[in-house]
């Protein structure tokens, strides 16, 4: 298979690639063949970091005295309920309930943040890109969540991490956003910083060092991903046991829901083990005993149930029963199906 028209280059598709190669054809270059789409997993993480970016870079777009007065937390509930539910991959109401807390709490340091009173640069329409190579159609990309303007003339670039894991001392990221910026904003890039929402108050810098180093070490893993595409080789990182391809499988196993089809992507959630685990102990559709039972029973044979919990096989046997119909009546038939699978 060659790759026709543009191939994009970003840091997302640069850390799919490094992660395992089919990773980045599942998410790049895959289409189902039943809509031509590519395919999405959503996930409540990647979902919360939507919608906390949405709600916080849509105030670049405002002036300034109207975006300091603004509640970022009602702002980000309206935002969120958008990915409630299926569409935002969450199974259990009680985890998107945390989702949402968290979320609250992340959108509320900036809301107080001095960054929001300083002038700064709208979203560009387009997003910056830059040629890799002459006579290739390769183009580097990457999306600027924030660009403050500095007293001095320059911009200080920040990026809004909304999870738990710090980005590695040798990601790609900031230096992709530097060589951007440079290339498009035209203006010099004075700071570079990260800021982790869930426990950090301001933006913490970072020193992105020789951006020329950096550029080569993403042209070369930009030819290795051209390869693979022209040769249709995208070999696992670890076949049968990667964490980073292994969702995909999901989907054509069975153990997932389409949730949205456009003309670009189709969107899937995926029912795992500990999620719907989740669901069935903590969202109200067991009684405390029912929980109790059935949580033993992932774990235990039904006769070790019995004798833990001192049960009759009869009184045992009406348990069951009740169990079954509750989540015949409160689960889908994906989730169903990982329920039987987890008490095998």
């Amino acid at each position: 298979m060659n790759y026709q028209n543009t191939l994009w280059i970003s840091h997302s598709a640069i850390s799919a690639f490094k992660k395992c190669p089919r990773l980045y054809y599942m998410q790049y270059v895959y289409r189902n063949p039943e809509t031509g789409n590519r395919l999405q997993i959503v996930n409540p993480y990647l979902s919360l970091g939507s919608a906390v970016h949405e709600t916080v870079e849509e105030l670049a777009t405002l002036p300034i005295e109207e975006r300091v007065n603004l509640s970022l937390a009602e702002k980000f509930e309206e935002v969120f309920s958008r990915y409630s539910g299926k569409k935002g991959g969450f199974i259990s109401t009680k985890k998107e309930e945390e989702f949402k807390e968290r979320g609250v709490s992340m959108v509320s340091r900036v809301e107080g943040s001095p960054l929001l009173k300083r002038p700064s640069l709208e979203p560009q329409k387009k997003l910056p890109t830059l040629d890799l190579f002459q006579g290739e159609d390769i183009k580097l990309v990457g999306s600027l969540d924030w660009i403050e303007l500095l007293d001095c003339g320059g911009v200080h670039i920040v990026d809004f991490k909304t999870g738990n894991n710090k980005e590695s001392n040798g990601s790609l990221q900031l230096p992709i956003y530097t060589i951007l910026a440079k290339n498009n904003i035209k203006k010099e890039v004075k700071k570079v910083s990260y800021w982790y929402l869930q426990h950090d108050d301001d933006p913490v810098e970072h020193k992105v060092g020789d951006t020329e180093s950096s550029l080569e070490e993403i042209k070369n893993i930009s030819l290795k991903i051209k390869d693979s595409i022209e040769k249709n080789d995208f070999p696992c990182s670890y076949p049968g046991r990667c964490f980073a391809c292994g969702d995909y499988n999901r989907i054509f196993q069975g153990e997932a829901c389409m949730i949205h089809s456009d003309n670009k992507k189709d969107s899937f959630c995926i029912f795992k083990e500990d999620s719907v685990l989740e669901k069935v102990l903590r969202d109200d559709i067991l009684d405390e005993r029912e929980v109790k039972m059935f949580e033993l029973r992932t774990k235990k044979s039904l006769s070790e149930v019995e004798r833990e919990l001192n049960l009759s096989s009869q009184k045992s046997k009406k348990i069951v029963e009740e169990i079954k119909e509750k989540l015949k009546n409160n689960l889908s038939s994906a989730e169903l199906k990982i329920v039987i699978k987890m008490l095998q």
